[in-house]
């Protein structure tokens, strides 16, 4: 079974950003910056409200830019880390040598394991090495470690039963479960 497609740096850019929301460390790592971040926002007008002179609401209202950059920091901070990772993953695809690792790709899938070929060379896993298969909306993802994966796009498919079956043999052969997100 071979799929040959196009391997686009969007598609490349859409696996990063898919990773980067779904790796346990990430999304530890992004909370954490957004609670520091949070707090040391909070913890000017915090100390103004509890030191005050004035009644509370009062001093409130004479704060008010301060607890509006609060607000404002909740409902703009994550679409802008997203907007941010898809950007600079583009970034760094765009660097170095890497326009050989997009372009026409092909995936072929025999009783061996996984066979990836293009332009930046070929790649071969045994079945062995498939340690997650994802299906998104748009992608299959067959991860062969923590942080790499092989990209398939669904456009890939001319039908809903051809991209089911190549996934179905990707899981028939790794033993592996599919996750669908």
């Amino acid at each position: 079974m071979k799929a040959s497609f196009e391997l686009t740096v969007n598609d490349l850019t859409a696996f990063a950003q898919f990773h980067h929301a779904q790796s346990p460390t990430a999304r530890r790592e992004r909370s954490g910056c957004l609670l520091i971040a949070f707090v040391a926002m909070l913890l000017l007008p915090g100390l103004i409200l509890l030191t005050r002179e004035k009644p509370f609401f009062q001093t409130a209202r004479d704060i008010w830019p301060l607890l509006l950059g609060l607000l404002l920091f909740l409902i703009f901070a994550i679409p802008y880390i997203k907007w941010r990772t898809r950007n600079l993953s583009k970034r760094m695809l765009s660097e170095g040598q890497n326009a050989r690792f997009y372009g026409d790709c092909s995936i072929s899938l025999d009783a061996n394991g996984l066979h990836e070929s293009k332009a930046s060379g070929d790649t071969v896993r045994k079945w062995s090495a498939v340690e997650k298969i994802i299906v998104s909306s748009k992608y299959l993802f067959v991860y062969t470690s923590g942080v790499v994966a092989f990209v398939v796009p669904l456009r890939t498919f001319a039908t809903d039963t051809d991209f089911n079956s190549f996934v179905q043999h990707v899981a028939d052969h790794s033993s592996v479960g599919i996750q669908n997100v």
